[in-house]
């Protein structure tokens, strides 16, 4: 089927007057629905009650017509990155020791942490988790209702194994408090920082948190907190340690580790 140009433009200035008479209507329907409730309802209690008024939407396009629209809901704070947006305490900010070299041969030496939300029906969930380099297994994790210091703190305390020589991690506050930086001296663990708003240099715990919100998070966004709780301990505990391939490996973590420790 050959399309011409002329067509073409034809058809996208078509599409784009659609959108915009489309949003020109929820604009006008967000406008109503913040009237109604006196400022008090952001972007998602408008775009629920739009949707069960039968209006087509979701809350990301009605928070950026709010945006474009100036409407601020009563007490709405700007938002900012959750996690670690508390300035970090400049005495307890760590060299990097890690520097990307994430193939290591000794086991446990050093562990890589992050934290990462996850979306469920009835809210938000947090997991604190911790990777061994070496094998890419998860050590120990936790998952919490917030982001305050035990999410970090919990899985190292409670976790009975062999503790790494060197965790690495990023420069979020719970990293940098006086709390956590004492509990890694009296373990005599040594601790590494990735440089401010680098991702990379964390590169393995940024991949295992995508692949687990592909996989498991993502299609299960229905479920219920306390239902991912369930899923995500059977995914880390069960499949992703013993059952799913590993791509670095192509075998498990945990047949990966039972390979490497026969021959050491």
């Amino acid at each position: 089927m050959n399309v011409t140009r002329q067509g073409y433009y034809r058809w996208l200035s078509s599409t784009t007057s659609q959108r915009a008479l489309k949003h020109q209507f929820l604009t006008q329907e967000i406008h109503r629905v913040f009237k109604q409730h006196e400022g008090r309802y952001g972007s998602p209690r408008i775009a629920q009650q739009l949707y069960d008024e039968g209006i087509e939407t979701n809350k990301r396009v009605v928070a950026m017509l709010m945006q474009r629209a100036g409407l601020v809901a009563k007490g709405y704070r700007k938002r900012t990155k959750e996690y670690g947006k508390e300035k970090p305490i400049e005495e307890y900010i760590k060299e990097n020791l890690l520097q990307r070299q994430f193939d290591q041969e000794v086991v446990d030496y050093i562990w890589v942490t992050d934290i990462t939300y996850i979306t469920c029906s009835d809210g938000r969930l947090y997991l604190s988790t911790y990777i061994d380099l070496t094998t890419r297994i998860p050590r120990c994790y936790k998952i919490a209702t917030n982001m305050k210091m035990h999410i970090v703190i919990d899985p190292l305390v409670e976790y009975i194994g062999k503790l790494p020589t060197i965790i690495h991690g990023d420069r979020g506050s719970q990293y940098t408090s006086h709390r956590y930086q004492e509990l890694l001296e009296n373990k005599d663990i040594k601790h590494s920082m990735s440089a401010p708003g680098t991702p990379a240099d964390n590169a393995v715990i940024e991949s295992f948190h995508k692949s687990i919100k592909r996989e498991l998070i993502y299609p299960n966004r229905h479920k219920t907190k306390a239902e991912m709780k369930v899923l995500i301990a059977n995914y880390i505990d069960t499949y992703y340690i013993h059952e799913r391939i590993h791509t670095k490996f192509m075998m498990t973590p945990y047949k990966y580790q039972q390979q490497i420790s026969h021959v050491s």
